[in-house]
């Protein structure tokens, strides 16, 4: 149901010329990182975030959300489509202990794609979740399966790792980020 869901509505983002992609869960999935994906997190170009809330509240139902103080996202929405949770983020900002990370997203994030029933699904990097969890409280299980994967199977996208370190990072991930990027 959720990977229906899913290519439902990658269809109808990909009809209007969205930019977007998926991350999270769905993207530790694809890399078999875990069994289960939870819910649909969405990345979407702050240029297109009107278009992509405007196909979200059609295709499903927009909850209220609340505010989180780990977080300064510019855009944050909720939805739930066919009974699955849809979080959208444009423009996401962590707030950590040594100040705050801005995730760039834009087309170089995009590093693979993947077909669920016939339609073209973007993905996001593993490399930016490595980082991404790192910053995110609680997510230290996570962290650890991108690491071992990326020890086991090589950084593919070194690229993105030296561009988040020229974000506001905590200096414990800067050092997690450089060692691998000089392996």
């Amino acid at each position: 149901m959720l990977l229906d869901t899913l290519s439902y509505i990658g269809s109808k983002l990909n009809g209007e010329n969205i930019t977007w992609a998926v991350g999270a869960s769905i993207l530790l999935n694809h890399y078999g990182l875990v069994d289960k994906p939870n819910d649909i997190d969405i990345m979407v170009h702050i240029k297109d975030i009107e278009k992509a809330d405007k196909v979200l509240t059609s295709l499903g139902k927009k909850k209220i959300q609340e505010k989180v103080s780990t977080y300064d996202t510019e855009y944050f929405y909720e939805y739930v489509v066919n009974g699955i949770d849809v979080d959208v983020m444009a423009g996401m900002v962590i707030n950590h202990e040594e100040g705050s990370y801005k995730y760039k997203f834009n087309n170089e994030a995009i590093t693979s794609k993947k077909i669920i029933n016939g339609i073209e699904i973007p993905l996001t990097s593993l490399e930016d979740w490595y980082v991404l969890y790192q910053v995110i409280p609680n997510r230290k299980v996570k962290v650890k399966l991108i690491e071992d994967y990326m020890l086991n199977n090589g950084v593919k996208n070194t690229d993105l790792l030296k561009r988040a370190l020229e974000g506001c990072l905590p200096i414990e991930v800067r050092n997690r980020i450089e060692n691998f990027i000089i392996l």
